[in-house]
């Protein structure tokens, strides 16, 4: 089981780190729903005067103390609902150093398709009786489903785009389809 758990682990996540630089680099499909801002300048100085550490931040941020009393935290809500419903409401990642070199990205992409596919695969060995392209199905499926655990959420609370979000489904199935093609060969028992 260790064999066939490392080489699914290996060629699934070289696999997934091919596929996902394809997908970022000739397809152009994940920077079309992104926008910029305008006065990106202006904007990156509001940032760094208003946003004291990296982090993540959401505006309007929440006022809740826990020293408030419940009169307090219900007039806090009620403002907050309101501002809410006024906008603008931002989810922003915000890292104030920026980074040295792109190199760490590719690294941790790297790492964390490895650390899928070891799960994947660890999941695929758990199955019995399923063909190759059953198997191709089931990492699919599988990559389709954390991508609805993840991106309908960021979706509906945050407003991350429609297309946005379709982009990001679409990839992460397509991901671990081609990634499939490899792990479903890694030496999985034979269909009954």
């Amino acid at each position: 089981m260790l064999k066939p758990l490392l080489r699914g682990t290996i060629l699934g996540g070289l696999m997934a780190f091919l596929w996902s630089s394809v997908s970022w680099e000739l397809f152009g499909w994940h920077e079309k729903p992104v926008h910029s801002f305008q006065n990106e300048d202006e904007v990156a100085r509001v940032i760094e005067s208003h946003a004291a550490e990296s982090g993540v931040y959401l505006l309007p941020g929440s006022p809740w103390q826990t020293s408030m009393t419940g009169e307090q935290s219900k007039t806090a809500r009620d403002e907050l609902m309101k501002k809410m419903q006024n906008g603008p409401i931002v989810f922003a990642a915000i890292q104030r150093n920026g980074v040295k070199s792109s190199t760490q990205f590719f690294l941790m992409q790297l790492l964390s398709l490895l650390a899928a596919a070891f799960l994947l695969s660890w999941l695929l060995l758990q199955t019995s009786g399923l063909s190759y392209w059953r198997r191709v199905i089931f990492l699919g499926a599988i990559g389709l489903a954390a991508s609805v655990i993840v991106d309908l959420p960021n979706w509906n609370w945050w407003g991350f785009s429609g297309t946005f979000t379709a982009v990001n489904l679409a990839d992460n199935a397509l991901t671990w389809i081609f990634a499939g093609l490899v792990m479903a060969k890694a030496g999985y028992r034979k269909t009954a």
